[in-house]
């Protein structure tokens, strides 16, 4: 479920020491593994050393998800891109209006 909660139960993180640091993603791959687990591979796309080369994707985590899980995880990833996407915009406007502000 998103926000951390479980039908009204409390749930409690634990984040392990070596994982703490994350990596980074600029790519994914979705793919069934079975028909019950689907397969998240995220990935550092880099570009081409020379021209002509195929690009690279290293797979730098790999995450395996329950089917039922699919939607609440896209709805948690909705729900804060777009609260993220709320802030920068209020962020940007008042940033604005700032500039067009003339102080005596």
């Amino acid at each position: 479920m998103a926000e951390g909660e479980s039908q009204g139960q409390q749930i409690h993180f634990e984040l392990p020491v070596e994982l703490a640091n994350g990596v980074y993603a600029n790519y994914a791959l979705v793919h069934h593994s079975t028909e019950h687990e689907i397969t998240l591979d995220f990935c550092q796309m880099s570009a081409p050393l020379t021209p002509g080369q195929p690009r690279v994707a290293r797979v730098v985590a790999r995450v395996y998800i329950a089917p039922s899980f699919v939607t609440p995880l896209l709805q948690a990833i909705s729900a804060n891109a777009f609260r993220q996407e709320d802030t920068f915009r209020q962020t940007s406007e008042e940033g604005e209006e700032d500039e067009h502000t003339d102080e005596a």
